[in-house]
């Protein structure tokens, strides 16, 4: 049985439009909800999240090891505490560069679709 969608605050609901607009683009896109979570997946696999890590709202990114490494010395960002492929990246909601989204997300979904 899938767990509930948790309560989102303000700040994740606003998270959630945007990444629904964005991902509105992307071919095959799904909204679901994994632990509960908002996720966008394709293909079965999740290439964004709104998780609540450590008292914040977080967006998870799917990323390239050298891109990961270029956010996570950024502020706001870090590493994604279930990653063992170290292939993700959290960031704080609040201190997201908006701007960024659209060439991040593409690339999140490529990751997932294995392209």
């Amino acid at each position: 049985m899938a767990r509930p969608q948790r309560e989102l605050s303000p700040t994740a609901m606003r998270c959630l439009g945007r990444l629904r607009v964005a991902a509105a683009a992307l071919p095959g896109a799904r909204e679901a909800l994994t632990f509960g979570n908002p996720a966008f997946r394709v293909g079965g696999k999740a290439f964004a999240v709104i998780d609540h890590y450590q008292g914040s709202d977080c967006l998870w990114l799917r990323v390239e090891p050298a891109l990961r490494a270029e956010l996570l010395a950024r502020r706001g960002w870090f590493p994604s505490p279930y990653d063992p492929k170290k292939a993700a990246a959290c960031c704080a909601v609040e201190a997201f560069d908006w701007r960024r989204l659209a060439p991040l997300l593409r690339a999140s979904y490529r990751l997932a679709r294995g392209r």
